[in-house]
């Protein structure tokens, strides 16, 4: 190899390991694919959709033209008036007929036990897990419970002080202590949880800081579990500070201590103890590893993603922007938790919003109410005095359900249904999950579909779990998606090809016959130049990069012009140097 190879390989060699250093760069171009698909207003989208189909802009909005261009149907205002109007039952209104129900007594306890008879279910497996939390607002909807269907079940909840660790809802602690929901759970050999609940970031920072307020609400909580003999509890603590990320894991370690004396003092088997995650904020608040040996079941709350300036679901398996089912799942994959004892709760519950429009073409949304899944299934799909339409939503996973009013507004609902839980229930026993939980148990209203899905796939352990994702996405998606996660790779792989075909470039000029014919024909010149500048692109950036490390800022649209300017400067020297007393003609 002559002296102008060994110094082009050289200079390549160190360009090559300062641009795979230049981690800088790997991570504008990750930022730029993110916001490529997470900056985009689905809603400004949704919002020409909204304009087309309510015909804004065409003022001839006859019935026969709605029919023919696919136009919604206009709804009287008195209907809208009716929805508005409706007495809700997700906003604390509670109680409802119970259904078909035998009443009996139970030979073991003074309180009756209520078994649901409407249908004949399987048990669900050991080897799987669905967990199901009754609110206490639901009151006795807990009557029509299929509990051989629930594995676990959690009385929502013991709303803790967090100025003294003792309840701060006394009510709902007598009907604790009264419910007959705990014997009837007990007969179908379904575990029986308390929920210990705290929310708000202030309130977990107090109580937190004040280890001596712990042992008020253990002892509280103890005598609640022992004197229904319940089997354990669910912690659910939501916007803990990251600054109590320790003393949360020690708060959790000392409960499951204490449980386990007075468990065993009663000749008890030792707690039952779940914890609930959530699916994106403050999880990193979370020490997954410091927590694992002291808790059996890891819940992902797998709901609440959605805006509140926007329609989107409240569970998508996929979305637009970062976070979405897949994205939680892979975030606690990623941190190593354990996925034999991790479940993935899911929505019996949609959102209902307001569309009205505001000037051309445009439209404001907000969120109404929250719906439990029977009142949109009875209020809204099953209600014939109403025109709406219902569609899938491909990427969520998640269903649509609009209705248009003679004011040109929309009511629309996002919500989950059997077809749509059970590509999640898919979704979640595919990435080697071991079950589901009910958020929460009642919205339903009994309903069999619902009931039926999670017998079908949790009442046998040989069940087949295909992967939604790879079913909604097909190979274009899939590979684009691979792009994105195994970037680093393709981007050294395009800096050797690159840095490849500058080597073999210059080795080709090093021909004084090529070069010769270059210099002569204009043609090859400009050829030349535009080869030179593409090569050399690559560099430009690199170069910027340097630049903006060093305080001097340059505008990407200035990139192009860079770079043409080298590629003439480098094709000028080229054509100026001497190139026969570097390599001599023969």
């Amino acid at each position: 190899m002559n002296r102008i190879s060994k110094i082009v390989v050289a200079v390549l060699v160190l360009i090559s390991f300062s641009t795979l250093e230049s981690c800088t760069y790997v991570k504008k171009l990750d930022s730029g694919i993110r916001k490529t698909f997470g900056s985009v207003n689905r809603f400004k989208r949704q919002q020409t959709l909204y304009s087309k189909r309510l015909g804004l802009e065409n003022t001839d909005n006859s019935d026969s033209q709605e029919e023919e261009d696919g136009r919604m149907k206009r709804n009287p205002i008195q209907q809208k008036n009716m929805i508005n109007d409706y007495g809700y039952l997700f906003e604390g209104i509670n109680g409802f007929s119970p259904g078909v129900i035998v009443n009996y007594s139970n030979k073991d306890s003074s309180s009756d036990v209520f078994e649901y008879q409407d249908e004949k279910f399987k048990t669900i497996v050991p080897s799987r897990e669905v967990f199901g939390w009754h609110p206490y607002w639901m009151g006795k909807s807990w009557e029509q419970y299929p509990f051989e269907l629930l594995s676990t079940i959690s009385y929502f909840s013991y709303n803790v002080n967090s100025k003294t660790g003792f309840s701060s809802n006394p009510e709902q602690i007598e009907d604790w202590k009264k419910t007959a929901l705990i014997d009837s759970a007990k007969v179908k050999n379904t575990r029986v949880l308390l929920t210990v609940s705290l929310q708000g970031r202030s309130n977990n920072d107090y109580f937190l800081s004040n280890a001596l307020l712990w042992n008020n609400l253990y002892g509280e909580v103890s005598k609640l579990l022992l004197e229904r003999d319940a089997d354990g509890i669910d912690i659910n603590f939501e916007d803990i500070p990251f600054s109590k990320k320790n003393e949360f894991v020690d708060f959790v370690t000392g409960f499951e201590k204490f449980l386990t004396i007075q468990f065993q003092n009663n000749n008890k088997k030792d707690p039952y103890l779940s914890l609930t995650l959530p699916a994106h904020k403050d999880r990193d608040n979370f020490d997954i590893k410091g927590l694992d040996p002291f808790v059996d079941l890891f819940i992902i709350m797998g709901y609440d993603y959605n805006s509140t300036t926007s329609p989107d679901a409240v569970s998508p398996l996929q979305s637009e922007g970062i976070f979405s089912l897949k994205n939680t799942v892979d975030y606690f994959k990623e941190i190593k938790i354990d996925l034999s004892k991790t479940i993935l709760a899911l929505p019996y519950y949609g959102i209902l919003w307001n569309i009205n429009p505001a000037g051309e073409d445009n439209f404001e949304a907000n969120i109404e109410r929250k719906l439990t899944y029977s009142e949109i299934k009875n209020n809204f799909l099953n209600n014939k005095d109403i025109g709406g339409e219902v569609e899938l939503d491909p990427i969520s996973m998640s269903k649509v359900y609009r209705a248009a009013f003679e004011d040109n507004s929309i009511k629309e609902i996002h919500f989950d249904d059997a077809f749509t839980l059970s590509k999640k229930y898919d979704f979640a026993m595919n990435n080697g999950l071991k079950g589901v939980g009910i958020w929460a148990l009642g919205y339903d209203k009994g309903s069999n579909e619902l009931w039926g899905l999670v017998e079908n796939y949790f009442s046998t352990d040989r069940a087949t779990f295909n992967d939604p994702i790879t079913e909604a996405n097909g190979f274009p998606i899939r590979f684009a998606k691979s792009l994105v996660q195994q970037k680093h790779v393709f981007i050294a792989i395009i800096i050797y090809f690159v840095l490849a075909l500058v080597t073999a470039f210059v080795l080709i000029l090093s021909d004084w016959r090529i070069r010769d014919t270059i210099i002569k024909n204009s043609i090859n010149q400009l050829i030349v130049i535009f080869i030179g500048f593409v090569l050399l692109t690559p560099l430009v950036v690199f170069v910027k990069e340097l630049l903006d490390q060093g305080g001097f800022s340059i505008k990407s649209s200035w990139e192009i012009y860079i770079g043409f300017f080298i590629g003439l400067l480098v094709f000028y020297l080229s054509t100026r140097l001497k190139w026969n007393n570097v390599i001599k003609k023969p």
